[in-house]
């Protein structure tokens, strides 16, 4: 069976099943991820913005005024 018709499927069973179905789903993709480790460059990355973080914790921005410019208007 394909991801077309595992889909064709998905969409034929009631809406109840779809959402278990949905969230088993989401519950099995999370444990992957949580088992799954960093790249040594991801590792660098987090650490570094961590001593950055560390030598001057004042320099930050509220996450409201991040949000409002990633959707102002370029």
């Amino acid at each position: 069976m394909d991801t077309h018709q595992i889909a064709d499927a998905f969409r034929g069973l009631p809406a109840e099943v779809r959402a278990r179905l949905g969230e088993d789903l989401w519950d099995e993709v999370a444990k992957e991820l949580e088992q799954q480790s960093l790249s040594e460059a991801q590792r660098h990355l987090l650490d570094e913005r961590l001593r950055q973080h560390e030598e001057t914790p004042t320099d930050v921005q509220a996450r409201e005024a991040v949000r409002d410019d990633l959707l102002r208007d370029p």
